[in-house]
């Protein structure tokens, strides 16, 4: 009999997200060598995304609108699979990602995998890559208010995801943030897939991250001093690093900002 294919379960967070959402399923749906069991948490869309759900025939719940991370805690609390992860509903996941990604993590016996990411316009034309931080710099990179990768390209165990209470409510913006600080402080093993990218993160002018940014350095600001989360030369130094290894970005976004 053949192998039984590695399984990933992805929870999709949506509240009318019926323009992008297409792409983010198509992403899903094609994922290569791994079966993945599409959960789609909705609250209350009004514009067709729960069309666009029957016609890929991705089961969908309804949870309260109110704060993205309730629903995602409901939808991976359903999940069944070892692995797990969620994906907003403008981000994509490239078809051979997930597979990759399962594999190195077995290898590693690690409890969270992640990789570097693409960032796309509002029309999913190629920006630039972003390239995540060693796991041996993450932990610095959190205590200096950073995280080394990016959630759409990570993904992680379902029993770590329970242990650690899954993500926090309280918090609006910043619960992935949160997490991942907590699962890396609590020593669980991290890995970084090679390139190429893992995952594309769509940028847009009516993102969270764009219209929210005072609540979310408030809500990150109320987290470290709940982790008793410090800042120490040596995360400074890692953020440094980080930076470097980006610094094509930072001179692109420079330039784009000339007249």
């Amino acid at each position: 009999m053949p192998n039984a294919k590695a399984q990933i379960g992805v929870v999709v967070p949506t509240l009318n997200s019926a323009v992008t959402l297409p792409w983010t399923l198509c992403s899903l749906r094609n994922q290569r060598d791994i079966d993945v069991e599409i959960l789609v948490v909705d609250s209350g869309s009004r514009d067709g995304t729960l069309d666009i759900c029957k016609f890929w025939d991705v089961p969908t719940i309804y949870v309260p609108p109110g704060n993205m991370y309730r629903a995602i805690n409901e939808g991976l609390r359903r999940m069944e699979t070892e692995w797990v992860t969620y994906l907003n509903s403008d981000d994509m996941v490239y078809p051979h990602s997930y597979a990759r990604m399962l594999t190195f993590g077995s290898q590693e016996s690690a409890a969270l995998v992640y990789g570097d990411c693409d960032f796309l316009d509002h029309e999913g034309r190629f920006l630039y890559v972003v390239k995540t931080s060693p796991p041996s710099k993450v932990a610095g990179m959190f205590r200096w208010g950073r995280v080394g990768f990016l959630q759409p390209a990570a993904i992680f165990r379902r029993n770590v995801l329970l242990d650690l209470g899954g993500f926090d409510e309280r918090y609006r913006y910043i619960s992935d943030y949160d997490f991942f600080y907590r699962l890396t402080s609590a020593g669980h093993r991290l890995a970084k897939m090679q390139p190429p990218s893992v995952a594309a993160f769509r940028v847009h002018a009516s993102q969270i991250s764009q219209r929210e940014i005072g609540t979310m350095k408030a809500e990150l600001k109320a987290s470290r001093k709940a982790l008793n989360v410090k800042a120490t030369p040596r995360s400074l130094l890692d953020v440094l690093s980080w930076r470097l290894q980006n610094s094509p970005i930072y001179l692109w976004r420079l330039m784009k900002q000339r007249p």
